[in-house]
């Protein structure tokens, strides 16, 4: 009796997968549209970090602590700038597989709308610390005002394609069957990176030059229409 369950168990479980696998999806298109405005940027992001070297941890550690320290005390000062420590590493340095000694960096982020403030800021801290990266972006207040307007013409292109695909093929209608949007998160623009200085405490370093520009912020649509029978 048990022999004769499992092969029906197996037909019932199959048959409704099998029926669905008949219903195939014709008449289907796959779309893509956007739209796109050009944007100030008004977000300035600098990463900077402190590092040092010794034969043990400690010394290049204390030298890290009291730059950042230093660093911290000095941007605290100018309320219209956010920071946030970030990484903190202490690695061996190698020398014929051997370790001659450590290597101490920890990273500081900085981000400000007034660019001008944080531009002079970063020639005081390169005095002790160094510039990772320089970054422009578009900030989530400048983003929003943007979004709805710019999502309804995407939205809209997307559904000006549909027609004249439809009408193209000599359709009486069509229906979206799915629909993605990419809501146009910006990335942000790299102008510096790397910028590395030999001697720190005897140099004299300028204001950074600085210029915002402009970024593109794009909403992507993306989906499938199903055609209706002619």
């Amino acid at each position: 009796m048990t022999r004769l369950l499992v092969p029906v168990m197996l037909l019932l479980l199959t048959a409704p997968l099998a029926a669905h696998q008949d219903v195939l999806p014709y008449n289907r298109i796959s779309l893509n549209e956007s739209a796109m405005i050009e944007i100030d940027n008004d977000l300035l992001v600098v990463m900077l970090f402190a590092q040092a070297e010794g034969r043990n941890a400690t010394q290049p550690a204390d030298e890290v602590n009291r730059q950042i320290d230093w660093a911290i005390n000095l941007v605290k000062s100018h309320p219209e700038i956010k920071i946030q420590t970030m990484d903190y590493n202490t690695q061996p340095v190698y020398s014929k597989n051997n370790i001659r000694g450590w290597r101490v960096n920890q990273s500081l982020r900085l981000e400000s709308r007034d660019s001008r403030l944080l531009g002079d800021l970063i020639g005081r801290l390169q005095e002790q610390l160094q510039v990772q990266s320089i970054n422009y972006q578009i900030s989530d207040e400048q983003r929003r005002k943007y979004l709805d307007s710019l999502t309804a013409e995407a939205l809209e292109n997307f559904r000006a394609r549909a027609e004249h695909i439809t009408k193209a093929l000599g359709r009486s209608g069509f229906r979206i069957v799915q629909l993605h949007i990419n809501d146009g998160q910006n990335r942000p623009m790299p102008m510096a990176r790397g910028i590395m200085l030999e001697s720190k405490a005897d140099m004299a370093i300028a204001p950074a030059r600085i210029e915002a520009g402009t970024q593109q912020m794009t909403i992507s649509v993306n989906g499938e229409i199903e055609l209706n029978e002619p």
